[in-house]
């Protein structure tokens, strides 16, 4: 099999491995990547939708609900469209942080329909207990962020316009100073979504990671990590109870990746999914 792997390889780039007939393997590297569970083809601005969450994390919520029965945190909570998909397809508590007050206003709106099950927090979240500057555009902007390198990608940088000062928490600090927060059934998952901020979230959560051991966290991955100087490989560093699995498109399932294989560390919009190793999906 690996002789006529060479044999298919050494044909195809004798064919294609000329200046002229690059657009075609742009056009095959895409479709390939797509198939792996990235997004990010050209005319697509690089995320999901602003609207409603994936095919692939409603079907990845379905399939681990029987593991969501405590405490669920979403991180970059926005208006709360991850948040309502856990609670319509789970049992589940969520605490829920947003920092932009458009975007907040409305998840406190969607908690007023799951009395008792969601707590909405108008805080970024970081490495520091610190006020930082969150650059946005529109009031619910799905690509706020508190980084301002990331206004270099191009739909961002057009979207995010204005800034505006707000309050920023580390997990560390917030669940650790009340453990009364904490179930005894411990976190079951953490969604993080925050625009390039991811590993600042991750940074400011080692000591909660590491005495509660959530089972899931999921984090979204895009051409941030590029301009941030992040990967997935740095990121599991800071994870290391954990394996690490992408998500497929159209609701496929997952699929386990190696962090350090450069194929997994691609900065096109997708989602990966950290999984304690002591579970097993």
């Amino acid at each position: 099999m690996k002789q006529l792997y060479r044999a298919i390889a050494r044909i195809y780039v004798f064919v294609f491995g000329r200046p002229q007939l690059q657009f075609i393997n742009r056009m095959v590297l895409h479709l390939a990547l797509c198939a792996r569970g990235y997004s990010g083809v050209p005319g697509d601005k690089g995320s999901a939708s602003c609207d409603v969450i994936s095919a692939s994390e409603a079907r990845f919520i379905k399939a681990i609900s029987k593991h969501l029965t405590g405490l669920c945190i979403d991180i970059g909570a926005n208006k709360g469209q991850y948040s309502a998909a856990l609670l319509e397809a789970t049992a589940a508590r969520i605490i829920a942080f947003e920092p932009l007050p458009g975007a907040y206003q409305e998840l406190v709106t969607l908690s007023g329909k799951y009395p008792g099950r969601l707590l909405a927090i108008n805080n970024g979240v970081g490495d520091k207990n610190v006020e930082l500057e969150l650059y946005y555009g529109a009031e619910d902007s799905k690509l706020a962020s508190f980084s301002s390198e990331v206004n270099a990608i191009p739909f961002v940088g057009a979207s995010n316009i204005r800034s505006i000062l707000v309050p920023v928490v580390t997990l560390d600090e917030y669940f650790l100073a009340d453990k009364r927060l904490i179930p005894s059934s411990g976190i079951d998952l953490i969604k993080i979504d925050t625009e390039g901020y991811e590993y600042n979230v991750l940074l400011g959560a080692q000591t909660l990671i590491a005495t509660v051991r959530p089972r899931f966290i999921q984090i979204e991955y895009n051409v941030h990590q590029l301009i941030r100087n992040h990967s997935l490989y740095s990121m599991s560093l800071l994870l290391g109870e954990y394996s690490v699995y992408q998500l497929l498109p159209h609701g496929r399932g997952l699929f386990k990746v190696d962090p350090k294989d450069p194929e997994s560390n691609i900065c096109h919009y997708s989602n990966f999914v950290f999984v304690r190793n002591d579970l097993t999906m």
